[in-house]
């Protein structure tokens, strides 16, 4: 006899902010993203070309790779929608003093600046809703298995490339053919 699980999922858990469902990815600007993609596929790409092109020792392209990548978690990934890691590794270790000012609330302008910017938050809030759907996030898949295929690509052409010597036969059949004339 099968068991029956009762799901509670509330929905306002759910981050629909955080890409491929991973905390660390949530409320990142463009640069943070531009950032972390751009290491990852640095890393790879590099890993890839420094074992096929490069012939490189293994550990040591495993360490080049590792220090890119963790770049790219540093200063591309969140702690909290805040903090970068690296901004979270710095309040942690260095722990630097912030002075409280104390600001009149009663200032009119103050007033009608902190109205404006909770609207502009708000609208920024909800564009990122709207590129959050499924349809954003599938959209998102496509570019990296896309980013993906065009990297194995790039690498078996330069493993290629590396490996075609000038003046040498490239294939036993045509040296075959050739010494038959």
């Amino acid at each position: 006899m099968a068991l029956e699980f009762e799901r509670n999922i509330d929905l306002e858990e759910i981050d629909s902010d955080a890409p491929f469902g991973i905390i660390y990815l949530a409320h990142q600007s463009v640069a943070q993203k531009i950032i972390f993609f751009g290491s990852a596929t640095v890393a790879a790409a590099f890993f890839v070309a420094s074992q096929f092109v490069f012939e490189l020792p293994f550990a040591a392209c495993f360490v080049i790779e590792i220090i890119l990548g963790s770049i790219g978690f540093l200063f591309g990934a969140n702690q909290c929608e805040y903090l970068s890691i690296a901004q979270y590794l710095k309040l942690i270790f260095f722990k630097p003093i912030k002075y409280a000012k104390y600001v009149s609330s009663e200032d009119i302008t103050l007033m009608k600046d902190a109205v404006e910017r909770v609207n502009d938050e708000a609208a920024k809030n909800e564009k990122a809703i709207v590129e959050a759907t499924q349809e954003g996030q599938r959209r998102m898949l496509i570019v990296v298995v896309a980013l993906i295929i065009g990297f194995v690509i790039l690498g078996l052409g330069l493993k290629a490339l590396s490996s075609y010597k000038a003046g040498q036969m490239t294939h036993h059949t045509i040296g075959a053919m050739l010494f038959l004339k």
